[in-house]
């Protein structure tokens, strides 16, 4: 089984070349859908979060992500404190949920299995992969991306951009990079591009 990481900054597109990749027949999890799933569906851990960054986040319906947002994205001091708070506590389980489903993968000898993970270098994970694929697109085109489905302000766009390794030090760590910065069928023939060196490609014995 060959195990790919897929990263990249916000708004570059990089969810859309993973749900490429599923297209191709590929098994890709998604980090930020494995960290909602666990949040949504483990009540120790919203009272941990709560415990956390403050009571008020926990409604009777679950975790208010508005304010959770309001609480950890910003530039003070106390955002990053409950950011890293928050981090903390997930994603040890995201990795670990993760972990559970590869082995299964390895079990059944799945050919390619990819994790998405816009913290992939920031958390240290780049050497549990084969290859690793950063996904990017200029500034401008990934601020205007994030504004249209978030409904956020181009400041704070930069400053989620901003909490992330630059997109030029990703790219000085990736075995493939994928510029996301054209027409859809353009990124689905990079992405193929990609895709078919990677299945052909030996896993090294290192």
């Amino acid at each position: 089984m060959k195990l790919i990481g897929i990263t990249g900054g916000i708004g570059t597109g990089k969810s859309t070349v993973a749900g490429m990749l599923r297209t191709r027949g590929w098994i890709v999890y998604a980090s930020d859908e494995t960290a909602r799933e666990i949040m949504d569906s483990r009540p120790e851990v919203q009272q941990e979060i709560a415990r956390a960054i403050g009571e008020d986040v926990l409604t009777p319906q679950g975790l208010d992500r508005t304010k959770i947002a309001e609480l950890v994205f910003g530039e003070s001091p106390l955002h990053k404190q409950r950011r890293e708070a928050i981090e903390k506590i997930i994603h040890p389980l995201v990795i670990e949920e993760h972990w559970e489903r590869i082995q299964e993968h390895l079990e059944q000898d799945t050919p390619c299995v990819a994790i998405d993970s816009a913290l992939l270098y920031e958390i240290g994970l780049e050497d549990g992969f084969d290859w690793v694929i950063v996904v990017d697109a200029p500034d401008e085109i990934r601020i205007k991306r994030v504004m249209e489905r978030s409904n956020l302000t181009e400041a704070q766009v930069r400053a989620r951009m901003a909490e992330q390794l630059t997109m030029q030090e990703k790219r000085s760590y990736a075995d493939f990079v994928i510029e996301n910065a054209g027409t859809r069928d353009e990124l689905e023939n990079a992405v193929n591009r990609v895709a078919t060196i990677i299945e052909v490609m030996p896993i090294s014995s290192e």
